[in-house]
């Protein structure tokens, strides 16, 4: 160890003291500035030191205010107002914290939480903190709401949730509380269902509407459009959706029923505004309409549908962590080119939000030079005045009524030409294939949600990035869905995402799912095993149906060789006629009775035999036996068939055969006989005759 005369660091120190106690050197030494001056505090001060700091500040600037205004009273100027001390801030600032927003109070108890917006370390962060003292207590504040809907919670997706808020405004006196002041009712609509296929889970539905002009037909909607996607999908199997042929038939079978729900509710509304215009019902119906959105998860396919301003968002979770936005829809504004050129060319124009006309030039396409913006165009009818129906077209402050919308379900007063309506109701329809995501989130969303992103981020592109990487980096938190959705829906705390607080705020409705590739793959094994399971099923019914024609076929033989065996009968006793009417037959008891036909046929549908090579009995009956040689039904049947001459040449050539191959005729007319009674079905039981039949035989 060095001397203490030859320490570099005790010199050092020594030549600091020494020249502090120089009088020539105290006097340019730096005066200490306070926190109102600088940002930041020497790396060598603690904040027990910037307090007494901040204290001692305070007192000198109190006694030099006083005596500052004891000089001005006097007339006379003070030493020190040549170079006046600014005020000290109120609170201290802590050591490596610079530029913090105007107006922040430091608080030493919560410091962690002045961390949040300097992109550090999470764990550094108020938020992470709390999530370490209490996640289980935090999470219950948010319960899991999925049970509401009843669907299967075993099939995917199975992990979902959703939120929604009454929008509200605040009042505009400037002396009034601020309290929320919120609408009469909601004008959103939402549903979660299953699909189904053949009896069994084929997949699961999310719809959401946003309603505008009153709730009528958002509810409509989301009550019939359901059931109108069980009608289509119910025909198809997952794998037919990856054929383009039925994708196509599915976008225009999808068109139709939303076609058709429209129309249904126009006709309502027109129905109600002629009994209006009569004065039969007192209440104005109003001319609503509503926004569609409709995701169906099947197999590895995303159905979107996508109608109005309602937005789908798709993101996926990339290999270096980051969400990025793989799908998202389009709104139906006025500033779509496609729409715009429709909505002109069939009565209607484009106005601002004070009712002034806005330029439009159809033969002018996206020429931004010399057209006007139509980004916040609404829209009214050229001639909507002039109508049957006595729908009103100025609102209750004398401007035409208008929308903000390029297309949606209901709004009658656009729609009074069905042929060429002002509005259409022709959603966008999109299959989207997720089976190379492993990991990502659906988001659909009311604008209530897309019109309060920061004002910063007016292109799509920005806020739905915006939004993927807020909703992104929940998720990566291990936030419940339910509070995900939740922290959404809170559009005046949620820092980062909306813009400032505003006056007015609508409704807010929004349905989040999650889905991985894990789930997914076991949600097609499930599929599969179904799919083998109804083949199986459906191969053993066509086996019994098969089976039981082939009994019934058997029980017509059997009856036919009992029509001839009487026909025998009558030319052997003499009749003179060799063949019997069908009505004969019937009026002798001919035909087995209908009970050995329900018989036979349950015996077909209990059981399932081999088929007998022969119908003929082997048993010995009445000291006459059949042997193995002996004609089968069927040969005697053509036999019988055959012309008188035909018959007496087969009966000789039978005659003709040794004893012991066949029968001779009586002998054979007997074994008929006998056989006829005594016939055993394929089951081995013995088949009864009707009574008359017996007789019949017997005489």
């Amino acid at each position: 160890m060095a001397p203490k005369a030859l320490d570099p660091a005790l010199a050092q120190k020594v030549l600091d003291s020494d020249a502090t106690d120089d009088p020539s050197i105290k006097s340019k030494k730096r005066k200490p500035t306070s926190g109102w001056a600088s940002d930041t505090l020497s790396s060598g001060s603690s904040d027990d030191d910037s307090m007494v700091s901040a204290d001692t500040d305070r007192k000198t600037n109190d006694r030099t205010r006083r005596k500052s205004i004891a000089d001005t009273r006097k007339g006379t100027s003070s030493s020190t107002t040549s170079h006046p001390t600014p005020p000290a801030r109120k609170d201290s600032i802590p050591n490596g914290l610079k530029k913090l927003p105007k107006g922040y109070v430091y608080d030493t108890e919560i410091n962690q939480s002045a961390l949040m917006n300097l992109s550090v370390n999470p764990s550094q962060t108020g938020e992470y903190m709390q999530h370490l003292k209490g996640k289980n207590a935090l999470e219950n504040n948010y319960p899991d709401r999925r049970g509401e809907f009843r669907v299967d919670l075993t099939q995917e997706p199975s992990t979902f949730a959703h939120e929604q808020q009454t929008g509200y405004t605040y009042p505009r006196l400037r002396n009034s509380r601020r309290e929320r002041l919120p609408k009469a009712h909601c004008e959103d609509g939402y549903a979660i269902t299953d699909l189904k296929h053949n009896g069994a889970f084929l997949g699961r539905m999310f719809c959401l509407t946003d309603g505008h002009g009153g709730r009528a037909c958002s509810s409509f909607v989301i009550a019939t459009i359901p059931g109108a996607m069980q009608v289509i999908f119910e025909k198809y199997r997952p794998q037919d959706l990856s054929l383009p042929n039925v994708q196509e038939l599915l976008r225009s079978q999808i068109s139709e029923a939303v076609r058709l729900i429209d129309k249904e509710y126009l006709e309502y509304k027109k129905q109600q505004y002629l009994l209006y215009k009569e004065k039969k019902i007192t209440q104005d119906p109003g001319s609503d309409g509503t926004t569609l959105i409709v995701n169906i998860f099947i197999d590895k396919w995303i159905i979107c549908l996508n109608l109005g301003d309602s937005r789908s968002l798709l993101s996926s979770r990339d290999g270096l962590g980051r969400w990025n936005v793989e799908f998202h829809s389009e709104d139906h504004t006025p500033a779509l080119e496609r729409l715009a050129l429709t909505i002109y060319a069939n009565g209607g124009e484009f106005v601002t939000h004070d009712d002034k006309v806005i330029r439009f030039d159809p033969n002018l396409r996206n020429d931004k030079k010399h057209r006007q913006s139509l980004k916040e165009a609404r829209i009214r009818v050229r001639d909507g005045a002039l109508n049957e129906y006595g729908i009103p077209y100025r609102t209750k402050n004398g401007q035409a009524a208008s929308v903000n919308l390029g297309a949606c379900i209901g709004d009658v007063l656009y729609k009074l030409d069905p042929v060429n309506p002002v509005l259409n109701c022709k959603p966008d329809i999109t299959f989207i294939d997720i089976s190379n995501i492993q990991q990502g989130f659906l988001l659909m969303a009311s604008d209530g949600l897309w019109d309060y992103v920061q004002k910063s981020h007016h292109r799509t592109q920005d806020q739905n990035l915006t939004v993927s990487q807020f909703v992104g980096d929940k998720v990566d938190r291990g936030w419940n869905h339910q509070r995900v959705v939740h922290t959404l829906a809170d559009r005046e705390s949620s820092a980062g995402l909306y813009s400032d607080s505003i006056q007015e705020y609508d409704d807010f409705t929004a349905i989040l799912v999650t889905f991985g590739k894990q789930q997914l793959l076991q949600q097609q094994q499930r599929n599969q095993e179904h799919e083998e399971r109804q083949s199986l099923l459906q191969q053993q019914r066509l086996q019994e149906q098969f089976l039981l024609e082939q009994k019934m076929r058997d029980v017509e033989m059997i009856r036919l060789e009992q029509a001839n065996l009487l026909r025998l009968e009558a030319a052997a006793n003499g009749s003179g006629d060799e063949t019997l009417s069908d009505s004969s037959l019937a009026n002798n008891g001919v035909v087995i009775p209908t009970a050995h036909l329900t018989t036979a046929a349950s015996e077909a549908e209990a059981m399932i035999v081999e088929e007998e090579a022969t119908l003929a009995p082997s048993t010995v009956t009445g000291g006459t036996s059949f042997s193995a040689t002996a004609p089968s039904p069927s040969s005697r049947l053509r036999r019988q068939q055959q012309p008188p001459k035909t018959a007496q040449l087969l009966d000789a050539t039978m005659d003709e055969q040794p004893p012991s191959s066949t029968a001779t005729g009586s002998e054979a007319t007997e074994a008929d006989d006998a056989g006829a009674q005594n016939h055993v079905s394929p089951e081995g039981a013995p088949m009864q005759v009707d009574d008359r039949d017996v007789d019949m035989l017997s005489a």
